[in-house]
């Protein structure tokens, strides 16, 4: 009988949720270190396997500043909270896409 090393039964393996989760950040961090993280570091909101299980749905959230209106009151001035949904595939980890999620 032969024997597959652990290495190649690693890489057969599904990606699992906390996998997909840091396949999200690195690539929200690749694609944003000098525009956002310099605001607010990126937290996980959500994570979701798809129906058909060949994806994670991982959502991160990070504050961006709000437009600068000259007469907001300072207590309004709050950070707004947006979202980034990325499709990481559930066989090899590779992040397919990012969106802005839809209400619905």
């Amino acid at each position: 009988m032969v024997r597959k090393s652990s290495a190649t039964s690693t890489r057969n393996r599904p990606v699992d949720a906390r996998q997909a989760t840091k396949a999200a950040f690195d690539y929200f961090e690749m694609l944003f270190s000098n525009k956002l993280l310099s605001s607010s570091e990126p937290g996980l909101e959500e994570i979701e396997m798809s129906k058909d299980g060949r994806f994670w749905l991982v959502t991160l959230g990070y504050n961006a500043p709000r437009p600068k209106y000259q007469h907001m009151p300072e207590f309004l001035k709050v950070p707004m909270r947006k979202l980034k949904v990325f499709k990481v595939d559930a066989a090899t980890g590779r992040v397919l896409s990012m969106k802005i999620p839809q209400d619905g």
